[in-house]
């Protein structure tokens, strides 16, 4: 099954955490912060998050978010982020919300009493081909009427 995205989007968020935090408590912040804030983050000035953007096309497509998996790996100075998240229509997988990207564990600058890590984040949203062309087809079918 070939699948098409019908939303990407590449975004960098600054992460802050207190300065008082030791080296520790700052890793396992970061470690959690895909999973506690990265679907919630806003994707543009309309404030739409991720999450948000998830729900809203699957109720344009008739599916169902089903499961979602995240996997973030201390990878050499980094974490690395993979969510995937399964659109669901009955028991079959008809596309997928997709996080990926890297927090890197170096500190990109400081603001007031905290330091920043910069997330670096893609959003990807895909549907399958034969939903997509349902979804089409409904849509170009022209209105008759029979009583005028």
């Amino acid at each position: 099954m070939s699948f098409t995205p019908v939303y990407e989007r590449d975004l960098e968020v600054p992460i802050k955490i207190s300065k008082s935090a030791n080296e520790d408590a700052r890793k396992k912040r970061l470690e959690r912060w895909p999973r506690e804030a990265g679907l919630s983050v806003p994707l543009d000035d309309s404030g739409t998050s991720f999450m948000q953007l998830v729900k809203s096309f699957s109720t344009d497509y008739g599916l169902t978010p089903g499961e979602r998996v995240w996997d973030v790996k201390d990878v050499g100075g980094k974490y690395s982020i993979n969510m995937v998240w399964k659109l669901m229509r009955g028991n079959e997988e008809k596309g997928y919300a997709r996080v990926t990207g890297e927090i890197p564990l170096t500190p990109t600058g400081e603001e007031g009493n905290n330091v920043v890590y910069t997330a670096r984040l893609k959003y990807v949203i895909e549907i399958s081909n034969d939903v997509l062309s349902e979804k089409a087809t409904a849509e170009n079918v022209p209105e008759v009427n029979l009583f005028g």
